[in-house]
């Protein structure tokens, strides 16, 4: 496997705070919903949403989700992003002290400092009213662009 692609593929979710997860319910209809993520040293990647959202009860009922994570900036015709296949869950409460350790420890690329810290602050008061759980991504397959494609063509990599 390309070591270029693999770090390509992890450099993209270390420069970013936001995935965008596509999620069905028991009907087949899909939903799209983007959340600030943190991930482990696994690749696991972790968020909170109230439990009642859409793409929570679309979970609950099919763990089967996909998600990209991309910068928005970039310019068009040369967006690079990553493509994820996962499973999801929320988080056990045997997992909550490693999700809660990760997300708030996470130097998140867009929330520097203070921003971060006030927003870690505020969601921690809401987690303590048990308003919103963690919730777990497991990757089963991992995409990039394919660099030497002439069309829009991806290319699977192990992140770990």
């Amino acid at each position: 496997m390309d070591t270029q692609l693999v770090e390509m593929a992890k450099g993209i979710i270390e420069a970013n705070q936001y995935m965008t997860i596509a999620s069905c319910d028991e009907s087949g209809n899909a939903w799209a919903s983007t959340v600030c993520y943190a991930y482990d040293d696994d690749y696991k990647f972790y968020w909170v949403s109230f439990p009642n959202t859409k793409h929570q009860q679309n979970i609950k009922n099919n763990p089967n989700i996909s998600f990209t994570i991309f910068d928005s900036h970039q310019d068009w015709g040369n967006g690079d992003g990553v493509q994820i296949e996962a499973t999801a869950q929320q988080v056990s409460l045997t997992d909550l002290p490693h999700a809660t350790k990760v997300y708030f420890s996470r130097n998140y690329p867009y929330g520097k400092n203070k921003v971060a810290t006030a927003y870690g602050d505020g969601l921690r008061k809401l987690l303590q009213g048990k308003i919103y759980h963690f919730c777990k991504a497991t990757p089963t397959k991992v995409w990039v662009p394919d660099p030497d494609a002439d069309v829009d063509a991806r290319v699977e990599v192990k992140l770990n």
